[in-house]
C-alpha cells in the first residue's frame, strides 16, 4: 500500500510537471553577439569579428601612439628610449606586438609578446637603426617602420626655392651644361641660408641634374639621384618628402612608403603597385593635386606609368596598353626596376582583359622578380587552377 501510494503521487506529479522537465532546467547556452564599433557589422563568431576588424578598421582598430598622438606607419624618432603605447580598444583581449631589428639580422627573428590596449612598448635602438614593429592578431598583421636617426633637419620652403623649382621643372627637358650648373649656383646662394639649407638645396639640385642625366642616357644618373635621396631623408619637409618617396617608387621600395602620403598622385601610383585593386577609379583628377606649394619633373617613363595606372582603375585597358608601350621606349634599358614594373602593368592588365594565359605567363616572370608584393600577387594566381 505505502509503495502503491508513493508510486501514484510521483506518476501525479509528472502528469502535472510541477517541476518541469529534465530539459527545462539545462542552462540555456548564451552566444556571444560581436557588435563592429565602426560600422553596423555583427555576428557571433569571434573570428569573423576580428577578420572584419582587420579588413575595414584596421587603422581604427589597432595602432600606436606617441605623446598621446597617433603616429604613422612610417615615422621618424631622434628620442631614445621611445615609449609607443599600443591600442586596442575593440579587442579587449589583446593582441600579438612583434618587434624586429635591422641589427638582428643575424638571428633573422621577431620577439612576439602579448600586449593589452594602453600598454606601453618600449624601444631603445641605436643611431640609424630601422624596428619593424608587427601588430596583430591570428593570421592579421599591421606593419610599422620606426626610423631613429641621429638628427631631423628643417628647411625653409622659400618662394625664391619655390620659383626655381617650378623653372627647373619647365625647362629640365631643353637643359644644356651651362643651365644645369646656372641652377645650382642659383638655389644656393639664395641669402641668409643655414649650414643645413645649403646642403638641402644641393640635395634638390642632385635630384634634377640625376633626372637629367637619365633623360639624356648617361649611366651616372643612379649615383646622383642615391645622393639626393640620402640627404633629404633626414629633412622634415614637404618637398624632400615628396622627393625621398618618388626615390622609394623608384626602387620599388613601396611596403616602405607610408599609405598616408599626402602626395594623392604619387600614393595612388604606390597603392596600385602594393597591390591594391585599384577600384573604384584612381582620384588623381585636378581637384587632388599634390599638397605641396609646388611638384616636381619626374622621369619620362614614369610619366607614362603614372598615366597607365590612371587608365587601369578606369577600366580602359587598351589606353594602359598603349601608356605601357610608351613607358617602355622612354624606360633607361639600366632601369631593371622600371622593367619590373612594367611587367606588373602588363600582367594586370592581361588579366583585365581576361587573358588568362597570357597573365599566367607574366605572372611566372614576375615570381622570380625581387619585388616582394609582386612576387606575392602572382605566386597567389599561379595557385590558383
Amino acid at each position: 500500500m505505502g509503495y502503491s501510494k508513493y508510486t501514484e503521487d510521483i506518476e501525479k506529479i509528472h502528469s502535472l510537471n510541477i517541476f518541469g522537465t529534465f530539459l527545462d532546467f539545462q542552462v540555456k547556452l548564451i552566444i556571444p553577439i560581436h557588435h563592429c564599433p565602426f560600422c553596423s557589422f555583427e555576428t557571433q563568431i569571434k573570428d569573423q569579428f576580428e577578420a572584419h576588424l582587420f579588413d575595414k578598421h584596421r587603422d581604427a582598430a589597432i595602432y600606436l601612439e606617441y605623446d598621446d598622438h597617433i603616429i604613422p606607419e612610417r615615422a621618424a624618432f631622434t628620442v631614445r628610449p621611445v615609449h609607443l603605447k599600443v591600442r586596442c580598444l575593440a579587442l579587449p583581449g589583446g593582441i600579438e606586438v612583434a618587434v624586429q631589428s635591422n641589427s638582428n639580422r643575424r638571428i633573422n627573428r621577431r620577439t612576439s609578446r602579448h600586449y593589452k590596449d594602453g600598454q606601453l612598448l618600449t624601444i631603445t635602438p641605436p643611431d640609424e637603426e630601422i624596428v619593424t614593429i608587427s601588430l596583430g592578431l591570428g593570421p592579421y598583421r599591421k606593419e610599422y617602420g620606426i626610423t631613429f636617426k641621429k638628427q631631423i633637419f628643417a628647411a625653409r620652403l622659400t618662394k625664391f626655392l619655390i620659383d626655381q623649382v617650378e623653372l627647373a621643372n619647365s625647362r629640365i627637358a631643353t637643359w644644356e651644361w651651362a643651365e644645369a650648373h646656372q641652377f645650382k649656383t642659383d638655389i644656393v646662394q639664395e641669402p641668409g641660408l643655414s649650414e643645413e639649407e645649403q646642403r638641402h638645396r644641393l640635395a634638390i639640385f642632385e635630384y634634377f641634374f640625376g633626372l637629367w642625366l637619365e633623360g639624356n642616357a648617361k649611366s651616372e644618373y643612379k649615383r646622383h639621384l642615391e645622393r639626393s635621396f640620402e640627404v633629404l631623408r633626414d629633412f622634415d619637409e614637404p618637398l624632400a618628402h615628396l622627393i625621398s618617396n618618388y626615390f622609394l617608387y623608384r626602387a620599388n621600395a613601396f611596403e616602405t612608403i607610408s599609405p598616408k602620403l599626402p602626395f594623392p598622385r604619387l600614393r595612388c601610383v604606390v597603392a596600385f603597385f602594393q597591390g591594391a585593386n585599384m577600384k573604384p577609379p584612381l582620384n588623381m583628377d585636378s581637384e587632388n593635386l599634390e599638397l605641396l606649394p609646388c611638384e616636381i619633373a619626374i622621369a619620362d617613363a614614369d610619366e607614362a606609368i603614372f598615366a597607365a595606372v590612371v587608365a587601369y582603375g578606369t577600366e580602359d585597358f587598351p589606353k594602359a596598353l598603349q601608356l605601357v608601350e610608351i613607358a617602355e621606349r622612354r624606360r633607361t634599358q639600366s632601369d631593371d626596376q622600371a622593367a619590373h614594373r612594367l611587367t606588373f602593368l602588363r600582367y594586370r592588365i592581361a588579366h583585365g582583359l581576361g587573358k588568362m594565359s597570357e597573365a599566367r605567363s607574366l605572372a611566372e616572370r614576375l615570381t622570380r622578380c625581387g619585388v616582394q608584393p609582386f612576387r606575392r600577387e602572382a605566386e597567389l594566381l599561379l595557385r590558383q587552377r
